[in-house]
């Protein structure tokens, strides 16, 4: 019975074994098939995503191609505000004064298009810059200033004669390169003003001097026509062709603009500069952007254009801009002339203009000349400017000057201006002005001589 049973725990024993054996491997058996089931569908995933992946890459590949083929060298257009004067010099910003920093003149304010570099990716393609910019290089920038002058003697003698007088100016600006200006003036006036009654030293209409012909015909003149170019980062400047000397030398921001401050022309330039008319010329000027400023200018001695070298008209100018006095800006200049087509004549002048407050300006001239081939042997003048009088009128002003002019004759004059300008807009102004000349050359039984004025000036 032992034996039998020890044969039978043996069995169960070994059955038992045979049975945990069976089920493992039915256990290992369904694993293996269970993780190639999961393995399988990973990888199908898997290669699903792979395949939308490499969709996106094309995609941003593409994308990309695109927006780097617009986006290589992209420049921009854009409406920008420059202020220009009538020489054709452009800044940025409006002087206080509303000078030019450079001639003096008068600044207006002009819009016009510019191609930009763009920084950010939101611009147009080059080829449609390229092709507006074309467009913009081939426009010429027109411009137009008409003035009226009607002066009224009031104590001649000889029947309280008046006159009248006009001049009308086209401008022409284009810009055949970057630092290149070509500028055109086209000038017509009509009537003589005071001076043929009188006959001053001084001039008391510097912008009278009829263009009409024997028959009445008003005819149109070339008053300048000068190409301008700007070298070593705009510190050289030189200008070629048909040019007005007064533009750029004996310049002041109080006095110097007949059609906007003083009409007495000897308020305008100094009388001994004796500056021939328009003519073939060319000027260089260096401006060490520090203060210190030079020029050098010819001219030919008349407007015939020939023999244009013989007798030439040389004047050379040094000035210097300053803040020294109050801490406000002033200018001080220093010519010398010598005038070919008069016997070689030489004569030295300076001319001051200073401010005194941020609104009154005073300014100063004076030039004396060698008396063989010079009409005027010496001459001075001062005086003062108030700028935007009143809070309600900012762009108005009033000046008042005086000044005395000695012939190489030794016959002496003295005249005096003073003037209050109504500016409505940037466009239109109306001026009413008095007068006053001492011991006029052209009368010989006046000892003083009154006119009373009024000035119209349109300009856009």
């Amino acid at each position: 019975m032992d034996l039998f049973r020890i044969f039978c725990q043996r069995k169960i024993k070994d059955y038992f074994l045979l049975f945990c054996t069976c089920i493992f491997v039915a256990i290992a058996y369904e694993g293996l098939s269970l993780s190639a089931d999961l393995s399988q569908g990973n990888l199908e995933q898997v290669n699903e995503r792979l395949s939308r992946l490499e969709n996106k890459v094309e995609d941003l590949d593409e994308c990309y191609a695109r927006v780097k083929d617009v986006q290589k060298d992209v420049e921009e257009i854009r409406k920008v505000t420059e202020y220009v004067c009538p020489n054709g010099h452009g800044f940025e910003t409006m002087s206080e004064d509303g000078k030019c920093r450079i001639c003096g003149l008068n600044l207006k304010e002009r819009e016009h298009f510019k191609k930009f570099k763009f920084a950010r990716r939101e611009s147009i393609s080059e080829r449609i810059s390229t092709a507006l910019e074309e467009e913009f290089k081939k426009r010429i920038l027109v411009g137009a200033s008409g003035t009226g002058i009607f002066q009224q003697i009031l104590n001649d003698g000889e029947g309280r004669h008046s006159s009248a007088e006009g001049s009308l100016d086209l401008l022409f600006i284009g810009k055949p390169l970057t630092y290149m200006t070509f500028f055109v003036d086209l000038e017509s006036i009509g009537g003589n003003g005071p001076d043929e009654f009188i006959g001053s030293l001084s001039g008391l209409n510097d912008d009278s001097g009829s263009f009409q012909d024997s028959d009445g015909v008003d005819r149109v003149s070339v008053r300048e026509a000068w190409l301008q170019t700007e070298l070593l980062k705009q510190h050289v400047r030189l200008v070629i062709g048909k040019i007005d000397l007064t533009n750029y030398f004996d310049s002041n921001a109080v006095a110097n603009d007949e059609t906007t401050q003083f009409i007495t022309g000897a308020f305008v330039n100094n009388r001994t500069l004796e500056v021939p008319e328009n003519g073939p010329g060319i000027a260089s000027f260096y401006d060490t952007r520090r203060g210190l400023f030079l020029g050098l200018g010819l001219q030919s001695a008349d407007n015939s254009g020939s023999d244009i070298v013989d007798g030439l008209y040389g004047i050379g100018e040094i000035g210097m801009r300053t803040h020294y006095l109050f801490g406000l800006d002033g200018t001080y200049r220093l010519w010398t002339k010598i005038n070919g087509g008069r016997d070689y004549n030489k004569g030295l002048g300076i001319n001051v203009d200073q401010h005194l407050t941020a609104k009154l300006v005073a300014f100063a001239r004076y030039g004396i000349n060698e008396t063989d081939g010079a009409d005027v042997k010496s001459a001075w003048s001062t005086g003062l400017e108030l700028r935007h009088p009143f809070l309600s009128r900012v762009n108005d002003s009033t000046a008042f000057a005086f000044g005395h002019t000695e012939s190489v004759d030794g016959m002496e004059e003295q005249v005096t201006e003073a003037y209050y300008k109504f500016a409505f807009n940037d466009h239109f102004a109306i001026t009413p002005l008095f007068q006053a000349v001492f011991d006029p050359v052209g009368l010989d039984d006046s000892n003083v001589v009154a006119l009373f004025g009024v000035r119209t000036q349109i300009e856009f």
